[in-house]
């Protein structure tokens, strides 16, 4: 259910490209460091973008070093790594093992138990560093399941749930950012959710699998049209979210993924046509 919320590469600047990529080479090095390998496998650009903002709104000090990588092991990259990189790999982890562990109770999986397995540990100490989060985290993940399980049909019910639980994840601390980086999350989780339906239709009805837009199976200029205007009016309520933390730092990297990364990923979707490799 990730992995919607990009840039787009072909309108950053070389420094602005590699500055954002130092922000996921970090958090994927930080994964490896202090979690577990298998960790990286959940690693993804929704979770990147959590970092670039709390990094933006609060400001930290960051450590930046440049090491080679499994990807590349010619070349050293450059690595940005700060307070918000645990935050965001710890609440990666939480949202990882809750999923797999609701997909161990709904279809018992062997892939799936392994995977709960490896990431036990990682998991034990993500919890033990955030018990409240993960509460709500798990909270929300059983209200989603139980929706699912009632086939709800209403998108705006499910999405909303999801947009809570992001909305929880982007309001890092009780403070006078909260409010307005808890509707940044809100409408990042909305988006991500929606969209990600809208892809798996497909896909879901071959299986068999719970999709809230199931009714539009033989409709699908309906789907289409509702798709962009829930998307279009949830991006407007991001925009302006966003823009009211007045940010100055790495804004032109937040405004590529605002109004070029993110409408070019959903309409490219809509559309069928999708160009990964400028989304990336």
């Amino acid at each position: 259910m990730f992995g919607y919320v990009r840039i787009n590469k072909m309108d950053l600047t070389f420094r602005e490209y590699y500055h954002y990529k130092a922000y996921y080479c970090g958090l994927c090095k930080y994964l490896k460091r202090n979690h577990t390998e298998i960790s990286r496998l959940s690693l993804n650009y929704d979770i990147t973008f959590l970092i670039l903002i709390l990094t933006s709104v609060y400001e930290p000090k960051s450590d930046i070093f440049n090491e080679k990588c499994i990807v590349n092991p010619t070349k050293k990259k450059m690595h940005i790594s700060n307070k918000y990189t645990e935050y965001a790999a710890s609440m990666n982890i939480l949202l990882t093992y809750y999923k797999l562990e609701d997909n161990v109770i709904d279809e018992g999986r062997l892939k799936d138990k392994f995977l709960k397995s490896a990431y036990e540990k990682s998991y034990k100490t993500a919890l033990a560093e955030y018990p409240e989060k993960a509460q709500k985290i798990k909270n929300h993940m059983k209200k989603l399941n139980n929706l699912e399980l009632e086939n709800c049909q209403n998108i705006d019910e499910i999405s909303n749930v999801f947009g809570e639980l992001m909305s929880d994840i982007f309001s890092y601390k009780e403070d006078e950012y909260m409010d307005r980086l808890s509707r940044v999350g809100f409408n990042i989780g909305k988006y991500i959710y929606i969209l990600d339906a809208y892809e798996d239709l497909d896909k879901d009805l071959e299986k068999g699998s719970y999709n809230p837009f199931k009714k539009y199976e033989n409709d699908r200029e309906k789907l289409r049209e509702n798709v962009d205007k829930n998307i279009g009016f949830t991006l407007t309520m991001l925009e302006e979210a966003i823009n009211s933390l007045d940010i100055k730092i790495n804004k032109s990297i937040i405004d590529n993924i605002l109004y070029s990364g993110i409408y070019l990923r959903y309409k490219g979707i809509l559309l069928g046509k999708i160009n990964e490799k400028n989304m990336k």
